[in-house]
C-alpha cells in the first residue's frame, strides 16, 4: 500500500471511528450503556482527534487549509456540545452506586430532555463534519503520490529526530566537549 492509499485509509478509519463514537453518545442519551464507560469528552482521546491533529493537519500545506479549518471547528463544536451531555450524566456523582455504574441516577427529566437536545445539535454538526470529510477525501485523491510522500517524509523525519535523541542519552555514544574524538 503506497502512502496515498494509507492516508486515505486513515481518513476512512477516522470517519468510521467518529460514527461509532456518535452511536455511543446516542446510547448514553437513550439511557443505555453498552460499553464499560462513556465516550470521552476530550478530542484527543478519540481516533478522529488523534488522526486529525497528528496526520490530517499536515495536508494544510497543500490545497486543504480551508477544509481542515472547517473540520477543526466542527470537531470542537461537537465535543463542546458533548461536554454538556457528559456534565449532565457524570458531573455530579452523589453515591457509591452511581460511581460504580458510572451513570448519575439523580438526573431529572429536564436534564434528560436537555441532553437529547444537545445530542440532536451534535448530530447535525456530525453530519456537517462528514460532508467536510468527503471534501477532504476528494482533495486527498487529487493530490499526487509525491505530495502524499512529502507528508510521509515529514513523519519519518520526526521519528529520526526522536531516535537521535535516544542515542544521545546512551553514555557510550555521548562525546564530552567540543573536540572529543
Amino acid at each position: 500500500m503506497n502512502n496515498k492509499e494509507k492516508n486515505i485509509d486513515h481518513l476512512y478509519k477516522a470517519r468510521a471511528s467518529h460514527t461509532k463514537w456518535m452511536n455511543s453518545v446516542k446510547l448514553l442519551v437513550s439511557g443505555l450503556t453498552v460499553e464499560e464507560k462513556a465516550p470521552s469528552p476530550i478530542i484527543q482521546d478519540s481516533l478522529l482527534g488523534q488522526w486529525f491533529y497528528n496526520e490530517a493537519l499536515q495536508f494544510a500545506k497543500f490545497n486543504s487549509q480551508q477544509t481542515l479549518n472547517d473540520i477543526e471547528s466542527l470537531i470542537e463544536k461537537i465535543y463542546n456540545t458533548y461536554t454538556q451531555i457528559y456534565a449532565i450524566y457524570f458531573g455530579k456523582q452523589s453515591g457509591i452506586i452511581e460511581t460504580i455504574f458510572g451513570v448519575n441516577k439523580s438526573t431529572n427529566k429536564h436534564e434528560l430532555e436537555l441532553a437529547s437536545k444537545y445530542y440532536e445539535e451534535s448530530l447535525l454538526l456530525s453530519d456537517q463534519l462528514k460532508q467536510k470529510l468527503v471534501i477532504l477525501e476528494r482533495q486527498f485523491f487529487a493530490l499526487s503520490l509525491e505530495q502524499h510522500n512529502e507528508v510521509k517524509i515529514f513523519e519519518v523525519d520526526t521519528s529520526l529526530s526522536e531516535q537521535s535523541l535516544l542515542n544521545r542519552t546512551d553514555k557510550n555514544n555521548y562525546r564530552f566537549g567540543a573536540r572529543s574524538y
